[in-house]
């Protein structure tokens, strides 16, 4: 019998919908609730729950509508005008260490994997590890 998510589950289903969210905002252009009800395959309001807790977080912003093709923003379109979101990679940072027998190297990325900084310092092969990790 496959397993299926109960009522109990519901913490799970968010972070589930929260991270199928994310990745459909994180190709880096901004996109709009029925862009992402289209990619995702969610239900708008469950799309619109997910994005309001990803703005509280910090995780996504709210963007003006981007000019079209012929530079103009939405022209021609009738009635309210569509929200658009973008993943914000400069949210916060990851950072990977490396201490290798010859070489520490250090590289900093945002949340979309773009280096923001690195350092590289060769150390000697015969230190200790405590003393690799005090140079």
């Amino acid at each position: 019998m496959a397993d299926r998510l109960t009522g109990g589950d519901s913490s799970l289903l968010r972070r589930i919908n929260a991270a199928v969210t994310l990745r459909a905002l994180r190709e880096g252009h901004a996109v709009t609730l029925t862009q992402l009800v289209g990619d995702t395959g969610l239900s708008r309001p469950t799309v619109e729950g997910v994005i309001e807790g990803l703005v509280e977080t910090g995780l996504v912003a709210e963007v003006e509508q981007p000019p079209q093709p012929d530079g103009q923003p939405g022209a021609g379109r009738r009635g309210r005008p569509a929200r658009w979101f973008r993943f914000r990679a400069e949210a916060g940072h990851i950072l990977g260490i490396e201490i290798g027998v010859h070489d520490i190297r250090i590289i900093l990325a945002d949340l979309a994997g773009v280096v923001v900084g690195s350092h590289f310092r060769p150390v000697e092969e015969t230190l200790d590890a405590e003393e690799r990790l005090t140079t």
